[in-house]
Protein backbone atom coordinates (compact mmCIF):
# COMPACT_ATOMS: atom_id res chain seq x y z
CA UNK A 1 0.00 0.00 0.00
CA UNK A 2 1.67 3.63 -1.18
CA UNK A 3 -0.92 5.62 0.84
CA UNK A 4 -2.65 7.80 -2.39
CA UNK A 5 -6.14 8.46 -2.29
CA UNK A 6 -7.28 5.89 -4.75
CA UNK A 7 -6.04 3.18 -1.24
CA UNK A 8 -8.04 5.85 1.27
CA UNK A 9 -10.87 5.45 -1.06
CA UNK A 10 -10.79 1.78 -1.28
CA UNK A 11 -11.68 1.26 2.28
CA UNK A 12 -14.97 -0.12 2.41
CA UNK A 13 -16.92 2.50 4.19
CA UNK A 14 -15.77 5.53 3.33
CA UNK A 15 -17.82 7.72 1.13
CA UNK A 16 -15.38 10.52 0.41
CA UNK A 17 -13.15 13.05 1.15
CA UNK A 18 -12.13 17.21 1.83
CA UNK A 19 -8.53 18.18 0.69
CA UNK A 20 -7.69 21.64 2.48
CA UNK A 21 -4.83 23.23 1.35
CA UNK A 22 -4.33 27.09 2.85
CA UNK A 23 -6.77 28.43 0.12
CA UNK A 24 -7.84 25.80 -2.29
CA UNK A 25 -10.32 22.98 -0.90
CA UNK A 26 -11.64 20.02 -2.99
CA UNK A 27 -14.39 17.72 -1.67
CA UNK A 28 -15.04 14.49 -3.55
CA UNK A 29 -18.35 13.05 -2.48
CA UNK A 30 -21.33 11.39 -3.91
CA UNK A 31 -23.61 14.39 -5.55
CA UNK A 32 -26.30 13.48 -3.27
CA UNK A 33 -24.47 13.03 -0.21
CA UNK A 34 -25.15 15.23 2.73
CA UNK A 35 -22.29 16.66 3.49
CA UNK A 36 -21.61 17.41 0.08
CA UNK A 37 -22.20 20.92 -0.14
CA UNK A 38 -20.50 21.68 3.39
CA UNK A 39 -17.91 23.86 1.73
CA UNK A 40 -17.93 26.55 4.61
CA UNK A 41 -18.35 24.33 7.68
CA UNK A 42 -15.22 22.47 6.25
CA UNK A 43 -13.69 25.64 5.97
CA UNK A 44 -14.39 26.63 9.86
CA UNK A 45 -12.97 23.34 10.62
CA UNK A 46 -9.69 24.23 8.80
CA UNK A 47 -9.30 27.79 10.25
CA UNK A 48 -9.92 25.86 13.57
CA UNK A 49 -7.52 23.40 13.44
CA UNK A 50 -4.47 24.45 11.70
CA UNK A 51 -3.87 27.75 13.68
CA UNK A 52 -0.63 29.82 12.50
CA UNK A 53 2.08 27.39 14.34
CA UNK A 54 2.17 24.09 12.33
CA UNK A 55 1.74 20.52 14.78
CA UNK A 56 2.25 17.97 12.48
CA UNK A 57 0.62 14.70 12.70
CA UNK A 58 -2.51 15.48 14.23
CA UNK A 59 -5.77 12.70 13.87
CA UNK A 60 -9.17 14.18 15.09
CA UNK A 61 -12.15 11.75 14.77
CA UNK A 62 -15.78 13.25 15.00
CA UNK A 63 -18.41 11.15 15.64
CA UNK A 64 -21.84 11.78 14.09
CA UNK A 65 -25.50 9.92 14.11
CA UNK A 66 -24.57 7.99 10.42
CA UNK A 67 -20.94 8.79 9.61
CA UNK A 68 -17.90 9.79 10.80
CA UNK A 69 -15.09 12.86 10.51
CA UNK A 70 -11.61 11.55 10.60
CA UNK A 71 -9.39 15.02 9.82
CA UNK A 72 -5.75 14.35 9.21
CA UNK A 73 -3.71 17.25 10.11
CA UNK A 74 -0.21 18.04 8.90
CA UNK A 75 1.44 21.23 8.29
CA UNK A 76 -1.15 23.48 6.42
CA UNK A 77 -2.47 20.50 4.96
CA UNK A 78 -5.74 18.98 5.85
CA UNK A 79 -7.77 15.53 4.57
CA UNK A 80 -11.18 15.10 6.16
CA UNK A 81 -12.42 11.86 5.31
CA UNK A 82 -16.09 11.34 5.37
CA UNK A 83 -17.21 7.81 6.15
CA UNK A 84 -19.84 5.61 7.34
CA UNK A 85 -19.86 4.19 11.12
CA UNK A 86 -19.31 0.61 10.29
CA UNK A 87 -15.70 1.53 8.60
CA UNK A 88 -12.72 -0.18 9.53
CA UNK A 89 -11.25 2.65 11.56
CA UNK A 90 -7.87 1.08 12.56
CA UNK A 91 -7.54 0.54 8.72
CA UNK A 92 -9.00 4.10 8.20
CA UNK A 93 -6.15 5.76 10.35
CA UNK A 94 -3.34 4.11 9.09
CA UNK A 95 -4.37 5.14 5.17
CA UNK A 96 -5.05 8.45 5.92
CA UNK A 97 -1.44 9.00 7.83
CA UNK A 98 -0.02 7.79 4.60
CA UNK A 99 -1.82 9.88 2.41
CA UNK A 100 -1.12 12.35 4.33
CA UNK A 101 2.96 12.36 4.81
CA UNK A 102 3.02 11.45 1.46
CA UNK A 103 1.31 14.80 0.09
CA UNK A 104 3.78 16.60 2.59
CA UNK A 105 6.79 14.88 1.34
CA UNK A 106 5.70 15.94 -2.45
CA UNK A 107 4.65 19.60 -1.34
CA UNK A 108 8.27 19.82 -0.14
Amino acid sequence: MKGTIKDLLKVSGVHGYALIQDKSIQIKLPSKHKFSGSKESIKMLYDNLVPVEKRPGNVVEIFLEDMVLTIFVNGTIMLVVISSTRVNLALLRMTGKLVIANMVKERR
